[in-house]
């Protein structure tokens, strides 16, 4: 629902996987931002590479259901897969961000590029902090 909302904020009638990057800022209690802030120091400097790879806005904003383009589903896809190669019950944060990195082609992944990110590094450092989490989780 938040990415529609992106999409619709843009007068976009799509949800690209750029408007699923947006969300990820939008939720700063998420490993997912956490790393996007560590990695950047800026989340202005990540907004800013989102807004300069968006496509021009539309005319009006859409009502209803907004589709999701085919790299955005591969992208969700990608980010399922990735919570199970981790050998995780759940999807978050984290693993939307693998799943959009992992979509190579899409505008997400050029963004995150950009940034300086690689999905090997991404995939590591998300394990490690899973791990410690989990870890101090248990001593509590």
């Amino acid at each position: 629902m938040l990415a529609q909302e992106a999409a619709r904020t843009h007068k976009h009638d799509f949800i690209g996987t750029e408007h699923l990057l947006l969300v990820l800022l939008g939720e700063p209690q998420g490993l997912a931002y956490e790393m996007l802030i560590a990695k950047t120091e800026s989340e202005q400097r990540i907004r800013d590479a989102i807004e300069e790879a968006m496509p021009p806005a539309g005319e009006k904003a859409l009502r209803g259901h907004i589709a999701f383009r085919p790299e955005s589903k591969e992208a969700i896809e990608q980010a399922r897969r990735a919570s199970a190669d981790l050998g995780h019950d759940w999807v978050g944060t984290e693993h939307t961000l693998l799943g959009l990195i992992h979509t190579e082609s899409s505008p997400a992944a050029q963004i995150l590029r950009t940034l300086g990110f690689t999905s090997d590094e991404l995939r590591e450092t998300i394990r490690t902090e899973i791990t410690k989490r989990s870890a101090a989780r248990d001593k509590q």
